[in-house]
């Protein structure tokens, strides 16, 4: 029979090794660290993508996804100033403006706009929210959304993008496939993302530790993600890439296909130019962080578009919406009717990486897909 002290020294030895359990285990710095952990999210072309507003709104008569901006094999080559950039990892910033960011078919819509507008506005939490997120002005969600262009991203592009969740939208940042089906405005900026209905805005930075969430592509690359900001003026059209033949068109502003035509003026680069490459494509107005120089004239002949104006862009996500997701966030929504309870998504493994400025991309090298 064990004897008291042996029993009392057997049960203060058991309560200190849960006190040093608890202290190295669940405090301290580490803890602190997990809660700051920020979330970059992965969302290929094809992907609903986490906490949807809405089913998918990418047209069913949608072509397959541009060609990447560069050739495979010139990518991989690794020379020129596209590849000391990618190389520093640093991203690259062009204008909205910027003849070959948006790619599309002749005269074939990428989303359906009146089905985005049928399900927000059959869907008045979602509507409300939706607008907040969005800014969506004095026209209202429907004005706001027929104001948009439907296009597709030619390269990687990192956002902010705004779920839905708990009746609330909420901002998270995002990198979107090439080939990502978005309404863009009348600056050039990706406003809605088609697959899920989310409004979207400029990246913002992304201080301290990071975790990646989702599936990286086969082919990603941290250096060859572009960021998009407005373009200066309001743009009578977007001069895009038309994947059936690889030429320009421009599509006006607001328009859906059914008006697009052949340039007026030419872009000085061809349509197959690396974006990356600011020897083959470089900015046509100032960038709005550049001290000198001023804004550039609008093209000889062009005519501002007629539809009201889109909305100002916001410089940042808005500061009234929460941004980082919850925990339990749903990654899908059936296609009819829009549910009013959402499904958890299993949370993924943080990866920390160091604090990173606006224009360092962050990410692993490559993946596959």
């Amino acid at each position: 029979m064990r004897s008291p002290n042996r029993r009392r020294l057997a049960a203060l030895a058991a309560l200190s090794a849960g006190v040093l359990c608890t202290a190295g285990c669940g405090g301290g710095a580490g803890a602190d660290e997990a809660a700051n952990v920020q979330k970059l999210y992965f969302e290929s072309a094809g992907a609903r993508g986490p906490a949807p507003f809405t089913p998918s709104t990418v047209s069913d008569a949608q072509s397959a996804p541009p060609a990447p901006s560069v050739p495979a094999a010139t990518a991989s080559a690794g020379t020129g100033k596209a590849a000391g950039a990618e190389a520093s990892g640093r991203a690259r910033t062009l204008p909205g403006s910027t003849p070959g960011l948006y790619g599309g078919t002749q005269g074939v819509s990428s989303c359906d706009v009146e089905r985005e507008v049928r399900f927000l506005t059959e869907n008045k939490a979602r509507s409300v929210a939706f607008a907040k997120a969005a800014h969506a002005g004095g026209d209202g969600v429907p004005g706001f959304l027929r104001g948009l262009t439907p296009v597709v991203l030619r390269a990687d592009t990192r956002v902010t993008s705004h779920g839905y969740h708990d009746g609330a939208p909420t901002a998270f940042q995002s990198v979107l496939q090439a080939g990502t089906a978005v309404l863009a405005d009348g600056r050039g900026m990706p406003r809605v993302r088609c697959g899920c209905g989310n409004p979207l805005g400029p990246a913002v930075p992304m201080e301290g530790p990071v975790a990646h969430q989702g599936t990286v592509w086969h082919g990603y690359r941290p250096g060859r993600v572009l960021l998009i900001s407005p373009a200066q003026r309001l743009l009578p059209a977007l001069t895009v890439v038309d994947s059936g033949d690889n030429t320009w068109m421009d599509r006006a502003t607001g328009t859906a296909g059914d008006d697009d035509r052949t340039p007026g003026v030419t872009p000085p680069y061809g349509p197959g130019a690396d974006l990356f490459d600011p020897d083959q494509v470089s900015p046509q107005e100032p960038m709005p962080d550049s001290p000198s120089g001023s804004p550039s004239a609008a093209p000889t002949g062009a005519t501002p578009p007629q539809r009201p104006s889109a909305p100002p862009v916001p410089t940042g996500a808005p500061t009234d919406v929460p941004t980082a997701l919850p925990s339990g966030v749903p990654t899908d929504v059936p296609d009819n009717p829009l549910p009013s309870e959402e499904q958890a998504a299993p949370g993924g493994s943080p990866v920390p990486v160091a604090p990173q400025p606006a224009d360092v991309l962050i990410g692993p090298d490559n993946g596959q897909g």
